[in-house]
């Protein structure tokens, strides 16, 4: 895994902290709206997206363009896993690669470079591309979801409110836990330099996976479907706050389906 220097690709990476893996924040943080008041006017046809389906971050943002049904205003260019010399690269060589038909961008750090000459740090997907401003917009997958969520609502995505006011608040709190415990619980196991490391990463999947609230609480995970546009509720948030504050019983058996997907 590299990254980039002062715009040029190097073999570097991140800095560590006591050998743990700690994702590095995205550094293009701005937002498309309805109005264009930020600068990102949602219109059809301008914006891209880079991704990789084998990526669980950007795996979200397809989902919510399929969910809001702006497939067609929205393009894509996908990743392809074989090849990761320079981080991410594009082509059709693998079944689902999707070469990049807007820049003609091989590798993903193309983007990164051509938003910001100077740019240090990682390259990551998924990043949402402007084809007007030839820049890169958002490379948070959490914000480029609440985009897709509402600011095209106006000029033809379907209907849908998936970040509803009155829920929001439980949906961050589930969101936490999933975050800090399942999607990047992955990575740190999978990147940390020593077994202790890479066990106390273990032991937040098993916690996700097998997290029971402290006496008298509920069991987890709750409800997590969509029901008619809106995310159903979860069922007890206080039990949810009590695994978070880290007062629940651990399971050290994984189930069978965790163990397979890691």
């Amino acid at each position: 895994m590299g990254m980039l220097v002062n715009g040029k690709w190097t073999d570097r990476r991140p800095a560590e902290v006591a050998g743990r893996f700690v994702r590095p924040e995205s550094q293009f943080r701005n937002f498309i709206t309805a109005d264009g008041s930020s600068g990102f006017k949602a219109e059809p046809g301008r914006y891209h997206l880079y991704v990789a389906y084998n990526c669980p971050w950007a795996h979200r943002t397809l989902i919510f363009r399929k969910l809001k049904g702006i497939e067609g205003m929205i393009s894509v260019a996908s990743a392809v896993p074989d090849d990761r010399a320079e981080g991410w690269r594009f082509g059709d060589s693998f079944p689902g690669g999707i070469p990049d038909t807007v820049n003609g961008f091989t590798w993903l750090h193309e983007a990164y470079s051509a938003a910001k000459p100077d740019y240090t740090g990682t390259c990551t997907v998924p990043a949402l591309w402007d084809k007007k401003a030839k820049t890169i917009v958002n490379n948070e997958s959490s914000e480029i979801i609440r985009m897709f969520n509402s600011a095209f609502d106006g000029v033809g995505a379907k209907s849908g409110d998936y970040y509803p006011e009155a829920l929001r608040g439980e949906i961050d709190l589930v969101n936490e836990f999933v975050y800090e415990h399942l999607n990047n619980g992955v990575y740190r196991t999978g990147f940390g330099d020593s077994g202790r490391v890479r066990r106390g990463g273990g032991e937040g999947l098993r916690r996700a996976g097998h997290a029971r609230a402290a006496p008298g609480g509920s069991a987890l995970p709750g409800r997590e479907h969509a029901d008619r546009g809106r995310l159903a509720p979860f069922p007890d948030a206080g039990a949810l706050r009590r695994c978070l504050s880290s007062r629940f019983q651990v399971h050290l058996a994984a189930p069978r389906e965790l163990r397979q997907s890691v």
